[in-house]
């Protein structure tokens, strides 16, 4: 075989090879959504009768952060099916299609591209992360379509100039402060801050600075940048270590989180760690080994899922394990079944007429701020519990 041949080979095995890994993808992707609830082929949604409500969710299913995303849908279709099975909405199901976004803002924009086209469309529901839903609002607001509950709680998401935002969950800057308020008066003052270098970490990394200032009159012993969707964290933590903090606020999603964890320990470095919701604390748990893990503070916006004096609790509880016996209970799935409540209700409000408008008005009408109804942010330690795996 000459040299010639022998290259075309190998560039056709690696194309073949790489299309091969994307059907894989697509197709391992495509086994997570709940074909009663979403699809990721509009065009099928759209020729269902009934006539379903169609809402549109670009969010993370592949890639280090995508049990974020698999565990909010859990929670999320878990409930929605529940409706569909009873009826729906005057005999209407309501669907979703689903988009992969890898936790990537540039995904995110071109999957809110293809959305915003179709106007049968009632909302943007349940989009994941600070950077995704940033790119994605500006489409939003020309296509005159709210993005509804997304699972972030950036300051910058929020306020008078992001009409087209319809938030249900407490923001960072209430968990930044639960953080800081719990550390300085237990003692900790040479605090580090690992962050997303992104809008998500640098939104919670401001309302940090902010939080230890005043009233604290505090600053950050060091600040370090972490990339994204990456374990690539030595550097990060050696940065850290030699600033000898005795706390650090890691501020990433749950693989990212856990590298700087481990490079930290393994550099001889203890600090009390600590996070906020949105890193995903099941998942966390599970990438750290046990003795890594323990101790961690990790903030939470909705009631502690194995608490059964509370009855969205039991309701979650009795849901999940009618359909998975051995179903584990966790904050993000619980968190996909409260914003899933808040559709379905204002869905009902706004019946027999729903439309955006309609949808929009009703959603705002029982908006308080928080997925559970005015719980305040809490703050649980992992290993530290008899919940704890």
């Amino acid at each position: 075989m000459n040299r010639t041949n022998s290259l075309e080979e190998g560039r056709s095995w690696r194309l073949s090879r790489k299309y091969q890994l994307k059907e894989d993808r697509a197709s391992e992707i495509d086994s997570v959504l709940n074909g009663e609830v979403s699809n990721s082929n509009i065009h099928k949604l759209l020729r269902m009768d009934p006539t379903p409500l169609i809402f549109a969710q670009s969010l993370v299913l592949s890639g280090p952060a995508r049990e974020l995303g698999r565990n909010f849908i859990k929670g999320i279709d878990l409930y929605l099916k529940k409706v569909n099975d009873q009826g729906g909405i005057d005999g209407r199901p309501i669907m979703i299609w689903r988009l992969d976004d890898g936790y990537e803002p540039d995904n995110a924009y071109n999957n809110t591209t293809q959305f915003i086209s179709y106007s049968q469309l009632l909302g943007l529901f349940g989009y994941i992360g600070t950077p995704t839903t940033k790119a994605s609002l500006p489409l939003a607001k020309s296509a005159g379509i709210d993005i509804i509950s997304p699972f972030t709680g950036a300051s910058v998401l929020r306020g008078g100039n992001n009409a087209y935002t319809i938030h249900h969950r407490a923001s960072y800057a209430d968990e930044a402060k639960r953080i800081v308020d719990y550390l300085v008066n237990d003692g900790f003052v040479r605090i580090a801050i690992g962050y997303q270098n992104d809008s998500y970490g640098k939104d919670v990394l401001n309302s940090l600075i902010e939080e230890l200032a005043d009233p604290h009159r505090l600053s950050p012993v060091i600040s370090v940048p972490l990339v994204r969707n990456s374990r690539d964290t030595g550097n990060a933590a050696k940065e850290i270590k030699a600033h000898n903090p005795d706390a650090l606020i890691a501020i990433s999603t749950y693989q990212t989180v856990a590298s700087l964890i481990q490079n930290l320990n393994s550099q001889g470095s203890y600090p009390q760690v600590m996070t906020i919701s949105f890193t995903g604390t099941k998942s966390l748990i599970k990438e750290l080994p046990r003795h890594a893990s323990f101790g961690i503070g990790v903030t939470q916006v909705v009631p502690f899922p194995w608490d059964l004096r509370n009855p969205i609790v039991r309701d979650y509880q009795h849901d999940l394990l009618h359909v998975d016996s051995d179903a584990e209970f966790d904050f993000v799935s619980l968190e996909g079944y409260l914003i899933a409540r808040k559709l379905v209700s204002a869905l009902r409000k706004a019946s027999p007429a729903i439309n955006r408008s309609s949808l929009r008005e009703a959603l705002l009408e029982e908006n308080d701020g928080l997925i559970s109804g005015g719980v305040e942010v809490d703050l649980v330690f992992l290993g530290t519990d008899p919940w704890q795996p």
